[in-house]
């Protein structure tokens, strides 16, 4: 795998840092512009890092070694998880910045791994709550 454009790295990393196979690339986009807004020069020493060795025999434990564990980085990394997850992630300054697009809060990891939908967004007949959900 060479390293690619920009977007190309953070869609990689993403898959990485996220455990998923796939991730949407306009979303990957998105994202990527929301977290440079906050996080200018740490998301291009995170991309820079992660270029420099995506091409690796083993890219996943050197994203573990090189960026989680890295002082600067794995709190960088960590809003790429969060983001991914609840399209929502905590600015430089230690806030919430705004809030991402209901699209994005619709297609947050989170409702996969928790197997729901999020609110307000249900396609299930009223009083689907009653039951259990099917595993």
């Amino acid at each position: 795998m060479s390293p690619g454009t920009e977007l190309d790295q953070f869609t990689t990393l993403s898959e990485v840092l996220t455990g998923e196979k796939k991730v949407d690339r306009t979303l990957a986009g998105q994202y990527l512009d929301r977290l440079k807004a906050q996080y200018p020069t740490q998301m291009q020493a995170l991309l820079n890092t992660f270029g420099g060795f995506v091409a690796d025999k083993y890219p996943v434990f050197e994203v573990k070694r090189r960026i989680v564990d890295d002082k600067t980085l794995g709190p960088v990394a960590q809003q790429v998880i969060a983001i991914w997850y609840t399209s929502e992630f905590v600015g430089a300054d230690g806030k919430t910045p705004s809030a991402g697009t209901q699209a994005q809060f619709y297609r947050g990891l989170l409702w996969s791994v928790i197997k729901a939908h999020p609110p307000t967004h249900s396609t299930l007949k009223y009083g689907y709550w009653a039951k259990p959900p099917k595993k």
